[in-house]
């Protein structure tokens, strides 16, 4: 990581990014639950609106939550806490879980921490939805 002396560190200084400067959230419901597509960054700041939405879908959803980070720019531990209980949320409501993304930005994270083999990962979303149960 990089700091560089003449920009504020992020989330600090009256004109900080909030969540929505820093992630976008889109959702495509499917006959048996969804796929929510999200872009950017993923760290402390825009954690929340992604933990909400996994929530609300996985009360939703009936068989299916497929998120796709394809284009996740930064992937933070608090991202990593949001995967992980949508995990554990996924599993309570019987919900299959998939996570669709490619390269180091999601994969790093994820196999550093050892949280890759608690997922169904694919490298696209048309992947992740044939994949039969």
């Amino acid at each position: 990581m990089t700091w560089h002396a003449d920009r504020p560190a992020r989330g600090e200084g009256e004109d900080g990014p909030d969540a929505g400067d820093l992630i976008q959230l889109s959702v495509r419901p499917l006959p048996t639950g969804a796929v929510v597509h999200v872009r950017g960054e993923i760290d402390m700041l825009s954690a929340a609106p992604l933990r909400q939405e996994c929530a609300g879908q996985l009360d939703r959803s009936e068989a299916l939550l497929v998120l796709d980070l394809s284009e996740v720019t930064f992937l933070g531990s608090s991202g990593l806490s949001v995967l992980a209980e949508a995990a554990e949320l996924a599993k309570a409501r019987n919900t299959r879980l998939r996570l669709v993304y490619q390269g180091p930005v999601v994969g790093n994270p994820l196999a550093v921490t050892g949280m890759d083999s608690e997922f169904d990962s694919y490298d696209t979303v048309d992947r992740a939805l044939a994949d039969q149960p």
